[in-house]
């Protein structure tokens, strides 16, 4: 009976996850009986399963370990650069600047992030180009949408053509121009970053 408690214990006991009470009990115990010793000193050798893996498999883990870290940086960037268009935008909420960061802003990086979606089912993709492309098309699509929306609901194209606002409209289409250049660079970043991100999960 005293052998069977040790036993359960001797997992503990090597974890240094039991009593002190319990750790002498054990300690005591396999001084004096061999079976118990024995099956303490097996435990306590260092796992062989590890080391018997493929190299491929081990590359495989390091490989989904780098598409997830890479993954979560481009939602985490996306979402800090949304924080800070949506901070900014707060400044302005009445009149003709009114819309500006958004367009510059918030509306190429909440497109870019909600593309990272499609990279959920890079598997459902039969090559790495495909998804690729697809990737960056998504991008400019959710982006482009974006836009069409900023145009009615802020009234842009009316506020552009007004005479009456003419150094505002210069600050207009500023935001207007970053925002164009920043669609070009998240789309470009969509296309090559989804390509090494389908690599490193396998796909040829």
């Amino acid at each position: 009976m005293e052998c069977n408690i040790i036993r359960d214990l001797i997992p503990l006991y090597i974890d240094e996850c039991c009593s002190t009470e319990s750790a002498d009990m054990v300690k005591e115990h396999i001084g004096s009986c061999k079976e118990c010793k024995e099956l303490y000193e097996d435990m306590k050798k260092p796992s062989d399963i590890s080391s018997d893996l493929p190299a491929s498999v081990k590359l495989n883990r390091i490989d989904m370990w780098k598409a997830s870290i890479l993954q979560s940086v481009l939602l985490f960037i996306s979402f800090a650069l949304i924080i800070v268009g949506v901070a900014s935008e707060s400044v302005t909420p009445y009149g003709i600047t009114n819309g500006t960061w958004a367009m510059s802003l918030i509306i190429p990086a909440t497109g870019f992030m909600l593309s990272l979606a499609n990279w959920y089912f890079v598997k459902l993709y039969k090559s790495r180009k495909t998804f690729s492309v697809i990737s960056a098309v998504s991008t400019l699509g959710l982006i482009a949408s974006g836009y069409l929306w900023a145009l009615l609901h802020y009234d842009m194209v009316a506020t552009l053509f007004n005479s009456a606002y003419e150094i505002d409209n210069v600050f207009t289409l500023v935001h207007f121009f970053i925002g164009a250049v920043l669609t070009m660079l998240f789309c470009i970043t969509s296309k090559i970053l989804s390509n090494q991100y389908a690599k490193w999960l396998g796909k040829e």
